[in-house]
């Protein structure tokens, strides 16, 4: 069987971490632990391959102990190459014997092999029933698996103070001419609001509803409440990207979904959607039209003004007072249960990362433009870790750890070509936020391998 692959490997830690985050939103009261162990260990989770699984409580227990002991590498599963290889029997024998079961699923193992020897199938007289089961189970082709029916249970999720769950979601806003294209285009407002407060922890106007939109609302609502505990939103591919579930595993806070065309839980953010049509949009379009708001960043600081002064401010019907002194409220009665995270954690976090091979020549190449990187890295496998908004600067990671800068050699784009528009607002902050990332690592690099983290990144001294 094949080594196991890293990204195979954290995509299993990933999922083992969705298991395991109802235990690490904060200290549990005495037995409530318990209670929520034996929940989980009782329903069918999602593993890897998207197949239902149940857990038992022991299980569920150690991967909570090795998650607190070693972050989410304790989370990834151990390298046994020789498991699962088919040693007894031809695969060719398993094909059949898979097609059999699907085919009469009513069959015993050990039917299915006299049915196999029947045939004179090659292989079939080495087969055991133990054997045949194992492989069985592992391509989710027992009989349990073919006949298992899950019936969905809805809860209503608990709010018990600010900042524990976050929604989030995307409303079609007016048109605006763009800038770039010369066109007419629909805008998108991406927005999270907690739930506790109905304070909007950050909302923002775009062009598209893609995954950087995303990840740069909830990155910039992190940076200015810290982390929530839940993060709740649409079932769309945008939010279920293997970018965020690692986002929230290295930062430690939980993604839910709700389930497709069946908006559970997010009524609450729809309702405010329904406020910013009502009172925000008439006026937005007025500016439009009249030529006084004419750039998308000229819109997000008319929206920004509104959301403070007309939201924000204003007494809500719900909570007998504003969102912003409900959430004030919140903070002196000890129910603000965001957690703290240094800036430079989250930024380096919301890095995006690609694989690439090293050329015989010393380079790797990404989003169009050639890199040169250490000779040392000839022929290996080697993780670029960059800023969407300004690909000048890519950090080169090998096996995890942090091996150089790559050089630009041929730069012909210098944004991921999906965050164009953004590039004029968030370039300068978010090039600050690598030097702050620079900073960060120093010391620990220096410590570990005796190299110069400051001289390779080209930090001056003082810097």
């Amino acid at each position: 069987m094949k080594e196991p692959s890293d990204d195979r490997r954290l995509l299993v830690a990933m999922q083992r971490f969705e298991i395991i985050a109802p235990l690490l939103n904060r200290p549990l009261p005495r037995g409530v632990q318990k209670t929520i162990l034996e929940e989980l260990a009782g329903k069918m989770h999602l593993n890897a391959e998207n197949r239902l699984i149940t857990l038992g409580k022991r299980t569920i227990e150690r991967y909570l102990s090795n998650y607190l002991k070693f972050g989410l590498d304790g989370l990834k599963p151990k390298v046994r190459p020789e498991q699962g290889v088919l040693k007894a029997f031809p695969p060719g024998a398993l094909d059949e014997a898979v097609n059999i079961r699907l085919a009469r699923p009513e069959l015993s193992a050990d039917s299915i092999i006299e049915e196999l020897r029947s045939a004179k199938v090659p292989g079939a007289q080495q087969m055991s029933v133990s054997t045949l089961n194992r492989h069985l189970r592992r391509l989710g082709k027992d009989r349990p698996a073919l006949k298992r029916t899950v019936r969905k249970r809805y809860r209503l999720l608990s709010v018990e103070g600010a900042h524990v769950l976050w929604i989030c979601d995307v409303w079609d806003g007016p048109y605006l001419t763009d800038e770039l294209t010369g066109r007419k285009r629909r805008l998108r407002l991406v927005a999270i609001i907690d739930s506790y407060s109905r304070y909007i922890v950050h909302a923002e106007f775009y062009f598209n509803e893609n995954r950087p939109c995303i990840e740069d609302t909830l990155m910039k609502a992190i940076l200015k409440h810290n982390l929530p505990e839940v993060f709740y939103c649409d079932n769309a591919k945008v939010f279920r990207s293997r970018h965020m579930k690692r986002i929230a595993a290295e930062l430690g806070f939980s993604v839910k979904h709700s389930r497709p065309g069946i908006p559970q839980g997010r009524g609450r953010i729809e309702r405010w959607f329904r406020t910013v049509a009502e009172k925000c949009e008439p006026l937005l379009k007025e500016q439009i039209n009249s030529g006084k708001v004419t750039t998308l960043y000229e819109v997000n600081n008319f929206f920004a003004a509104w959301l403070e002064r007309r939201y924000h401010s204003r007494r809500h019907s719900t909570l007998k007072m504003s969102p912003r002194e409900f959430l004030e409220n919140a903070g002196g009665s000890h129910l603000d249960m965001s957690r703290h995270v240094d800036p430079a954690t989250v930024h380096e976090a919301f890095l995006w990362r690609e694989n690439r091979g090293v050329s015989p020549l010393g380079a790797v190449r990404l989003q169009g433009n050639l890199y040169e990187v250490d000779e040392s890295l000839l022929g290996k496998t080697v993780e670029l870790r960059f800023n969407p908004y300004d690909l000048r600067r890519i950090l080169v990671y090998c096996e995890g750890t942090y091996r150089c800068e790559a050089r630009p050699y041929q730069m012909k784009n210098f944004t991921e070509k999906r965050v164009q528009e953004r590039q004029t607002d968030s370039r300068n902050a978010l090039d600050k936020a690598m030097q702050a990332i620079v900073q960060e690592h120093r010391e620990e690099i220096k410590e570990r391998s005796g190299l110069s983290f400051a001289k390779a990144m080209g930090v001056k001294h003082g810097e």
